[in-house]
């Protein structure tokens, strides 16, 4: 999988860090762990999408964009991505992120957890009750493991 910048990864994945960009922080970002080979998970962004928070063994770290941006990563094989994010084909659904009222209006088009669906070219999803156009928002919040 190719490298990303550790700011441009969504919400609720794990990575892998690749490298680290020489910079006046990068000692900072060593000593706190972010090293090559550690796993992190992208938690959440603050309202503004920045700062964002990040688990780095088993601790909480927050960093600004800016410094995020010199950490390399590559998005881990077993991690769930939003279906926002992946390219066309089938996929479980592993997660759904929100309240019972998404899940409801997603179960009413066949989506639910451990269901398998398929993301079409034109960004439509087809389950076994039929194609549907779910919107951006609503694929933020489904996490899909691709179907092996």
């Amino acid at each position: 999988m190719e490298t990303l910048k550790l700011s441009d990864v969504p919400e609720n994945v794990t990575v892998e860090v690749t490298g680290l960009e020489e910079s006046e922080i990068t000692p900072r970002l060593r000593a706190i762990g972010i090293l090559p080979g550690v796993r992190l998970e992208v938690l959440k962004a603050a309202p503004l999408g920045d700062p964002r928070m990040y688990r780095v063994f088993n601790k909480v770290i927050s960093l600004r964009n800016s410094e995020a941006s010199l950490v390399r990563v590559k998005i881990s094989d077993d991690s769930p991505l939003p279906l926002l994010n992946v390219p066309p084909g089938d996929y479980v659904v592993v997660r759904i992120d929100g309240g019972w009222m998404l899940r409801n209006r997603l179960a009413m088009v066949g989506i639910v957890e451990e269901s398998t669906i398929t993301l079409l070219p034109d960004g439509r999803v087809k389950t076994t009750a039929g194609e549907f156009d779910l919107g951006l928002g609503r694929m933020a919040k489904v996490f899909v493991r691709k179907v092996k």
